[in-house]
């Protein structure tokens, strides 16, 4: 059994929390129709279209997120182009004091490049991973490599 769905509840309402942190660094922003946040994968406009990527844990069952690393989606639980495909013009990562925002090309070539086309069967950085049940591909990557690879790193309110 996959379990409940308490845990999506709270896990979307803790990603629209982080959405809307994000957007308050902007004066003007414009928000997703529902149909392009699930298709088209992009969370903000601001004269170009960001999705939001909040603190994530490397396990379920760790106790706190870990802001060195970030979650890449490749394929999606249903095996179609993950977010890193989507409409987004840039990705933004969360920290705990900074989002480091990457734009999407970029941030694809360096997949490409970088993490292995060998699946393993737990996370592991730059390895592909499939979570059980699901037709995912996923990855780990280090905060400092989105680092490197950012346009812009802005500073958190409060």
């Amino acid at each position: 059994m996959r379990g409940n769905n308490t845990g999506a509840k709270t896990r979307l309402k803790i990603a629209q929390l982080k959405e809307d942190s994000f957007r308050k660094l902007f004066k003007n922003t414009q928000l997703p129709t529902k149909k392009q946040d699930m298709f088209e994968h992009w969370d903000v406009q601001v004269n170009f279209k960001v999705d939001v990527k909040g603190l994530k844990k490397v396990k379920m069952k760790d106790k706190k997120p870990d802001e060195n690393i970030h979650w890449i989606e490749i394929k999606n639980v249903l095996g179609n182009k993950g977010w890193l495909y989507g409409k987004a013009d840039f990705f933004a990562f969360e920290t705990h004091k900074y989002w480091i925002v990457v734009p999407k090309v970029p941030l694809q070539d360096w997949v490409a490049k970088n993490i292995s086309k060998e699946f393993f069967s737990h996370p592991e950085m730059y390895k592909l991973y499939r979570r059980a049940g699901n037709q995912d591909i996923i990855t780990l990557v280090s905060s400092h490599d989105l680092y490197f690879l950012s346009e812009v790193v802005l500073e958190k309110e409060g």
